[in-house]
């Protein structure tokens, strides 16, 4: 899976072929086709590994010790890389990691939004863990109504924010504003 994902992230979808596929992965063609019946096929099933790997992260940070601007931060990080073509080191892929983003929406629509309803349990879980330091009621929305607003926004910092620690302070300052916005107010 990770040969595949490799091979669709530096050619794209459209250029990269089984041939291609079995090269990467040490393996033959045809051995690659006892598995696998076409290219589609492969990519469904990279998409799936790969997105189950990211959301397991994100399950992992949301869960994991810290205030919850901490933990938040650390769950759409991840949704920040993945959505950048680099992330300033070169990863996580060749120019082509943008398109397979979208190939991989159109797709594998089912896969991408399992993977999303993933990413917003876990950051509504973060948000719900501690109602007494947040209120999202009190501003009339719900943990989700939250949580479907800062991963939008972050997807967002990621396709339009070139510099990448300038996505990343912008990201900061989101969960910032979320967090001070929805403390609860004194009576």
């Amino acid at each position: 899976m990770r040969a595949a994902i490799g091979c669709f992230a530096h050619s794209g979808y459209r250029r990269t072929s089984m041939d291609s596929i079995a090269r990467a992965a040490a393996v033959s063609r045809p051995a690659l086709y006892q598995y696998f019946r076409n290219k589609e096929e492969v990519f469904r099933a990279a998409a799936e590994w790969g997105l189950n790997r990211v959301a397991a992260r994100a399950e992992s940070a949301a869960a994991a010790p810290g205030s919850t601007p901490e933990r938040l931060r650390a769950v759409l990080l991840l949704v920040l890389h993945m959505h950048r073509t680099r992330d300033g080191h070169g990863r996580p892929g060749g120019e082509f990691y943008a398109e397979l983003v979208d190939e991989t929406y159109a797709r594998a629509h089912d896969v991408w939004q399992a993977f999303e309803t993933r990413l917003l349990t876990s950051l509504a879980a973060v948000l719900a863990r501690h109602p007494d330091e947040l209120g999202p009621a009190e501003a009339d929305m719900t943990a989700e109504d939250v949580a479907l607003v800062l991963l939008y926004g972050t997807k967002g910092l990621a396709l339009h924010v070139n510099d990448a620690a300038l996505a990343t302070r912008g990201l900061g300052q989101l969960v910032d504003l979320t967090v001070r916005g929805l403390a609860p107010r004194d009576a």
